[in-house]
Protein backbone atom coordinates (compact mmCIF):
# COMPACT_ATOMS: atom_id res chain seq x y z
CA UNK A 1 0.00 0.00 0.00
CA UNK A 2 0.66 3.34 -1.21
CA UNK A 3 1.03 5.35 2.75
CA UNK A 4 2.79 8.71 1.15
CA UNK A 5 -0.09 10.09 2.86
CA UNK A 6 1.58 9.38 6.15
CA UNK A 7 2.96 12.42 7.34
CA UNK A 8 6.13 12.68 10.05
CA UNK A 9 5.66 14.95 11.88
CA UNK A 10 2.20 14.46 11.91
CA UNK A 11 -0.59 17.21 11.33
CA UNK A 12 -4.29 17.52 10.83
CA UNK A 13 -3.71 20.34 8.30
CA UNK A 14 -5.95 18.83 5.49
CA UNK A 15 -3.18 17.54 2.88
CA UNK A 16 -5.57 17.79 -0.81
CA UNK A 17 -4.97 16.66 -3.99
CA UNK A 18 -6.84 17.56 -7.19
CA UNK A 19 -8.18 13.87 -8.30
CA UNK A 20 -9.59 13.64 -11.78
CA UNK A 21 -10.51 9.56 -11.24
CA UNK A 22 -13.78 7.73 -10.69
CA UNK A 23 -16.05 9.13 -7.78
CA UNK A 24 -16.82 5.70 -6.66
CA UNK A 25 -16.15 1.74 -7.45
CA UNK A 26 -18.67 0.70 -9.92
CA UNK A 27 -18.81 -2.77 -8.82
CA UNK A 28 -19.32 -2.65 -5.68
CA UNK A 29 -18.36 -5.47 -3.31
CA UNK A 30 -21.46 -7.30 -2.17
CA UNK A 31 -20.26 -8.12 1.03
CA UNK A 32 -19.65 -4.19 1.76
CA UNK A 33 -23.34 -3.36 0.62
CA UNK A 34 -24.33 -6.31 3.04
CA UNK A 35 -22.17 -4.50 5.47
CA UNK A 36 -24.04 -1.23 5.45
CA UNK A 37 -27.58 -3.05 5.28
CA UNK A 38 -26.67 -4.37 8.73
CA UNK A 39 -25.33 -1.06 9.71
CA UNK A 40 -28.17 0.43 9.50
CA UNK A 41 -30.38 -1.79 10.70
CA UNK A 42 -28.53 -1.58 14.17
CA UNK A 43 -28.26 1.98 14.64
CA UNK A 44 -30.92 3.48 11.86
CA UNK A 45 -31.41 7.17 12.05
CA UNK A 46 -28.28 8.09 13.07
CA UNK A 47 -26.94 7.19 9.96
CA UNK A 48 -28.68 8.96 7.75
CA UNK A 49 -30.72 12.61 7.04
CA UNK A 50 -31.93 15.54 5.23
CA UNK A 51 -32.61 18.45 5.72
CA UNK A 52 -35.66 20.87 3.96
CA UNK A 53 -33.40 23.26 2.31
CA UNK A 54 -31.57 19.58 0.35
CA UNK A 55 -35.25 18.67 -0.55
CA UNK A 56 -36.33 21.83 -1.52
CA UNK A 57 -34.02 22.50 -3.60
CA UNK A 58 -33.90 18.83 -5.36
CA UNK A 59 -30.43 18.49 -4.71
CA UNK A 60 -31.00 14.81 -4.76
CA UNK A 61 -31.66 15.20 -8.60
CA UNK A 62 -28.11 16.33 -9.52
CA UNK A 63 -26.67 13.82 -7.15
CA UNK A 64 -28.42 10.70 -9.16
CA UNK A 65 -27.56 12.85 -12.09
CA UNK A 66 -23.75 12.99 -11.22
CA UNK A 67 -23.74 9.48 -9.86
CA UNK A 68 -25.74 8.22 -12.79
CA UNK A 69 -28.28 6.34 -10.02
CA UNK A 70 -32.20 5.72 -11.11
CA UNK A 71 -34.00 9.32 -11.26
CA UNK A 72 -36.95 7.54 -8.94
CA UNK A 73 -33.90 6.81 -5.82
CA UNK A 74 -34.00 8.73 -2.90
CA UNK A 75 -30.43 10.05 -1.41
CA UNK A 76 -30.87 6.91 0.97
CA UNK A 77 -31.29 4.66 -1.69
CA UNK A 78 -28.96 6.18 -3.97
CA UNK A 79 -26.24 5.59 -0.88
CA UNK A 80 -26.90 1.96 0.03
CA UNK A 81 -26.12 0.97 -3.54
CA UNK A 82 -22.34 2.12 -3.57
CA UNK A 83 -19.63 1.56 -0.98
CA UNK A 84 -19.18 4.88 -0.17
CA UNK A 85 -20.96 6.81 2.30
CA UNK A 86 -21.65 10.44 1.05
CA UNK A 87 -22.85 13.74 2.14
CA UNK A 88 -23.99 16.93 0.78
CA UNK A 89 -22.51 20.45 1.29
CA UNK A 90 -24.31 23.32 0.44
CA UNK A 91 -23.21 26.97 0.87
CA UNK A 92 -20.44 25.51 3.78
CA UNK A 93 -23.41 23.60 5.51
CA UNK A 94 -23.87 20.00 6.08
CA UNK A 95 -27.55 19.36 3.90
CA UNK A 96 -27.92 15.43 3.26
CA UNK A 97 -26.41 12.45 5.11
CA UNK A 98 -25.55 8.69 4.66
CA UNK A 99 -22.70 7.34 6.89
CA UNK A 100 -22.92 4.26 7.62
CA UNK A 101 -19.53 3.25 8.63
CA UNK A 102 -18.94 6.72 11.06
CA UNK A 103 -15.50 7.42 12.68
CA UNK A 104 -16.72 8.15 16.37
CA UNK A 105 -19.99 10.77 15.45
CA UNK A 106 -23.36 10.14 15.20
CA UNK A 107 -24.10 11.56 11.42
CA UNK A 108 -27.68 13.16 11.56
CA UNK A 109 -26.76 14.89 14.75
CA UNK A 110 -24.37 16.94 12.82
CA UNK A 111 -27.21 18.24 9.73
CA UNK A 112 -26.68 21.93 9.14
CA UNK A 113 -23.66 21.99 10.66
CA UNK A 114 -20.66 23.67 8.63
CA UNK A 115 -17.28 22.34 8.94
CA UNK A 116 -15.74 24.48 11.45
CA UNK A 117 -18.30 22.64 13.57
CA UNK A 118 -17.79 19.48 11.93
CA UNK A 119 -14.04 19.91 12.86
CA UNK A 120 -14.40 21.03 16.28
CA UNK A 121 -13.98 17.48 18.53
CA UNK A 122 -10.79 17.01 16.31
CA UNK A 123 -7.34 17.44 18.63
CA UNK A 124 -5.36 19.94 17.37
CA UNK A 125 -7.53 21.54 14.85
CA UNK A 126 -6.73 25.02 14.81
CA UNK A 127 -5.02 24.82 11.24
CA UNK A 128 -8.00 22.81 10.20
CA UNK A 129 -10.38 25.25 11.50
CA UNK A 130 -8.34 27.85 9.77
CA UNK A 131 -8.71 26.36 6.45
CA UNK A 132 -12.46 25.15 6.63
CA UNK A 133 -13.51 28.30 4.67
CA UNK A 134 -10.59 27.79 2.02
CA UNK A 135 -11.62 23.86 1.87
CA UNK A 136 -15.47 24.69 1.03
CA UNK A 137 -14.64 27.21 -1.55
CA UNK A 138 -12.45 24.21 -3.47
CA UNK A 139 -15.05 21.63 -2.52
CA UNK A 140 -17.76 23.62 -4.83
CA UNK A 141 -14.92 24.57 -7.50
CA UNK A 142 -12.86 21.37 -8.23
CA UNK A 143 -12.70 17.55 -7.13
CA UNK A 144 -10.28 16.87 -4.56
CA UNK A 145 -9.29 13.97 -2.10
CA UNK A 146 -7.47 13.70 0.98
CA UNK A 147 -6.88 10.64 3.45
CA UNK A 148 -7.82 10.34 7.06
CA UNK A 149 -5.82 6.99 8.67
CA UNK A 150 -5.87 5.76 12.04
CA UNK A 151 -5.20 2.85 14.26
CA UNK A 152 -7.56 0.77 16.15
CA UNK A 153 -8.19 -2.67 17.33
CA UNK A 154 -11.90 -2.55 15.73
CA UNK A 155 -11.68 -4.70 13.03
CA UNK A 156 -15.22 -3.27 11.51
CA UNK A 157 -16.11 -0.75 8.93
CA UNK A 158 -17.94 0.97 11.37
CA UNK A 159 -16.74 2.90 14.06
CA UNK A 160 -19.94 4.58 15.64
CA UNK A 161 -19.51 5.44 19.12
CA UNK A 162 -21.39 2.34 20.71
CA UNK A 163 -19.23 0.44 19.25
CA UNK A 164 -16.95 -0.99 22.25
CA UNK A 165 -13.02 -1.23 21.60
CA UNK A 166 -11.72 -4.42 22.38
CA UNK A 167 -8.16 -4.66 24.32
CA UNK A 168 -5.51 -5.01 23.12
CA UNK A 169 -3.92 -8.54 23.02
CA UNK A 170 -1.32 -8.84 20.42
CA UNK A 171 -0.66 -7.24 16.91
CA UNK A 172 -2.82 -8.93 15.13
CA UNK A 173 -5.43 -7.62 17.03
CA UNK A 174 -4.36 -3.78 16.02
CA UNK A 175 -5.87 -2.76 12.55
CA UNK A 176 -5.25 0.46 9.92
CA UNK A 177 -8.33 2.71 9.37
CA UNK A 178 -8.30 4.32 6.24
CA UNK A 179 -10.68 6.44 4.59
CA UNK A 180 -10.14 8.26 0.97
CA UNK A 181 -12.24 11.31 1.03
CA UNK A 182 -13.81 12.39 -2.24
CA UNK A 183 -15.35 15.88 -3.00
CA UNK A 184 -17.05 17.04 -6.03
CA UNK A 185 -18.78 19.93 -7.12
CA UNK A 186 -22.41 19.68 -7.68
CA UNK A 187 -23.40 23.56 -8.61
CA UNK A 188 -21.43 26.39 -7.55
CA UNK A 189 -22.85 26.18 -3.97
CA UNK A 190 -23.10 22.55 -3.22
CA UNK A 191 -20.64 19.51 -3.44
CA UNK A 192 -20.75 15.61 -2.81
CA UNK A 193 -18.74 14.51 -0.47
CA UNK A 194 -17.87 10.86 -0.76
CA UNK A 195 -16.04 8.47 2.07
CA UNK A 196 -15.12 4.91 1.30
CA UNK A 197 -13.64 3.11 4.56
CA UNK A 198 -11.23 0.38 4.24
CA UNK A 199 -9.94 -1.39 7.22
CA UNK A 200 -7.03 -3.40 6.87
CA UNK A 201 -5.16 -6.14 9.24
CA UNK A 202 -2.17 -3.64 10.50
CA UNK A 203 0.67 -6.50 9.95
CA UNK A 204 -0.67 -6.37 5.83
CA UNK A 205 -0.12 -2.59 5.75
CA UNK A 206 3.34 -1.94 8.87
CA UNK A 207 5.53 0.29 8.09
CA UNK A 208 8.10 2.29 10.26
CA UNK A 209 6.89 5.71 9.23
CA UNK A 210 3.22 4.63 11.02
CA UNK A 211 4.83 4.74 14.30
CA UNK A 212 7.22 7.68 13.68
CA UNK A 213 3.85 9.37 12.88
CA UNK A 214 1.92 8.12 15.86
CA UNK A 215 5.11 9.15 17.58
CA UNK A 216 5.32 12.86 16.40
CA UNK A 217 1.51 13.48 17.57
CA UNK A 218 0.74 15.25 20.53
CA UNK A 219 -0.98 13.95 23.63
CA UNK A 220 -4.27 15.64 22.26
CA UNK A 221 -4.31 14.17 19.12
CA UNK A 222 -3.40 10.79 21.19
CA UNK A 223 -5.97 10.92 23.25
CA UNK A 224 -8.77 11.99 20.27
CA UNK A 225 -7.63 9.20 18.11
CA UNK A 226 -8.07 6.56 20.87
CA UNK A 227 -4.18 5.95 20.47
CA UNK A 228 -2.59 6.28 23.99
CA UNK A 229 -2.40 2.81 24.76
CA UNK A 230 -1.61 1.54 21.24
CA UNK A 231 1.67 3.67 21.00
CA UNK A 232 2.48 2.04 24.31
CA UNK A 233 2.25 -1.06 22.82
CA UNK A 234 3.87 -0.53 19.53
CA UNK A 235 6.66 1.35 21.33
CA UNK A 236 7.09 -1.98 23.39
Amino acid sequence: MNIDFIKVPFSNNPTMQKFDGLLFNQNPNKEYLLDKEAQFKKYGVDLHGQTKQFKNMNLNRKVTELLGSNQTDSFFETAMKIEEDIAVMHNGKLVAVCFCFPSGWIPSNELNSDLSKLHAPVADNELLIKSSKKLEQHMSKQTIRRWVWNITTISNLSNHPNIERPKIIDFDSLYFRLETQVSTPLDDESSLFLVKVDVFPLKKVWNEKILESINSMTESVLKYKNLIEIKKFLNS
